[in-house]
């Protein structure tokens, strides 16, 4: 039941996304940083929203994983060509990379971002590649090495590998703040908005719009 709940509300917030934007915004959930994951998101991105001039990346509710540097190469793709096939319009088949994002993003994040739900965000800023919408990440930064005891039921982790920005500061303690803070309170929420879905929108078609113009 809980996978076919976060299935019904992944689907809402994409068609949110596509109503609020006339279809020109993307959506896609990445559930958690892992393979499977990076799959669902490869495909979604380069299949179903393939033809939007926009996508918003939602990390809220990841629990965490080792993906973050994938995520930021993925989306830092750099159009250089366009393919066009006999008698076709330009650009109708794509544009190289086409194995990359290379139009804008908006990644959003929330209190529930955990772990490289944090890093990867942090990088998305990084490098440039966009803004982030929603409300601030803690960041517990270093990877940790899960350990059983005799008693199978006791699992703790063991932080192993530490992280540093280009300044040689430690990620751990640090609260990643948005670049627009948008909160989901309680009431929007039960009346089935999502005011940071929306207003991630809003800052990609006026990105989309300022570029045009």
């Amino acid at each position: 039941e809980r996978r076919l709940r976060y299935l019904r509300w992944m689907e809402r917030l994409r068609d949110m996304a596509d109503e609020l934007s006339g279809g020109r915004v993307g959506y896609v959930h990445v559930e958690g940083m892992n393979d499977p994951s990076f799959r669902s998101f490869y495909q979604e991105t380069l299949g179903r929203q393939s033809d939007k001039e926009a996508l918003i990346v939602d990390t809220r509710y990841n629990g965490g994983g080792w993906l973050h540097d994938d995520l930021a190469a993925f989306l830092q793709g750099q159009k250089y060509l366009t393919v066009v096939p006999r008698g076709k319009e330009p650009g109708s088949f794509g544009a190289e990379s086409y194995e990359r994002w290379n139009r804008p993003v908006a990644v959003v994040t929330n209190e529930s971002n955990y772990s490289d739900a944090f890093i990867f965000p942090w990088t998305f800023r990084e490098l440039g590649l966009g803004t982030i919408v929603g409300m601030p990440v803690a960041a517990p930064g270093p990877a940790v090495w899960w350990e059983r005891l005799i008693d199978p039921s006791l699992v703790f982790g063991i932080p192993q590998v530490g992280m540093q920005d280009s300044e040689g500061n430690f990620m751990e303690n640090f609260d990643l703040v948005p670049d627009v803070m948008v909160k989901n309170d309680a009431e929007s929420v039960a009346r089935g908005e999502d005011k940071q879905l929306a207003a991630a929108v809003k800052v990609l078609l006026e990105e989309i719009d300022a570029a045009a113009n």
